[in-house]
């Protein structure tokens, strides 16, 4: 996982700010440290690891001379041990199904977009920019507004694509700065800004 430092917030916040010059959509810039604790699948890694080799014990206990207190001591122990491994942060997601993080990954962004309020805008034209840093998650959410107007256009996948590439990367900062750019060329053409129009939105990066 990549750390956001207080540069990289400030790179974000000034693309945001010149974005928000060219059109009048609102950008809102989202980073979770992770979309869930994923506890339950690493524990029971660790009780099914446990059990396995609680097994073997069990099947050469010529071998383990050891009384039921000394196994059963011992599976407590081995578990204890292996569920704190299992929850290191590189192991916990390697176990968790890709598919698994990636959804609760994108229901936290689609709950923020909401939590958030950004479909109140006056023309629904605010886009967010999401990731959860440890499951390498990435989304582009726009409101109905643009997307009404913008189509199915294969500008928004490019933006996404690269986006991806940068946070898979460690360029998280980069990542949020191009797409936010590009986010603005496709809504300028649209939603070109005009005098009076509303920043109900923070500039600054969500942390979450």
């Amino acid at each position: 996982m990549n750390r956001i430092e207080a540069d990289d917030r400030d790179v974000i916040r000034s693309h945001i700010e010149a974005a928000e010059t060219r059109t009048s959509a609102e950008f809102v810039t989202v980073i979770a440290q992770s979309a869930d604790g994923y506890l339950f699948i690493p524990t029971l890694a660790a009780a099914v690891a446990t059990l396995f080799l609680s097994g073997v014990v069990l099947l050469f206990r010529d071998a383990f001379p050891i009384t039921a207190t000394e196994l059963y001591a011992g599976q407590v122990t081995l578990f204890a041990i292996l569920a704190l491994v299992c929850r290191v942060p590189e192991i916990r997601y390697s176990l968790v199904p890709k598919n698994i993080r990636h959804t609760r990954a994108s229901r936290l962004a689609h709950q923020m977009f909401i939590d958030l309020n950004l479909s109140e805008t006056e023309d629904r034209n605010a886009v967010l920019l999401f990731v959860a840093l440890g499951e390498r998650y990435v989304e582009v959410i726009a409101d109905k507004g643009l997307q009404q107007k913008h189509g199915n256009s294969g500008a928004w996948d490019r933006i996404v694509a690269s986006f991806v590439q940068d946070v898979r990367e460690g360029d998280v900062a980069d990542g949020f700065a191009r797409a936010i750019d590009g986010c603005a060329d496709v809504m300028a053409e649209h939603f070109p800004n005009r005098e009076g129009a509303p920043n109900r939105f923070p500039d600054r990066l969500i942390e979450i």
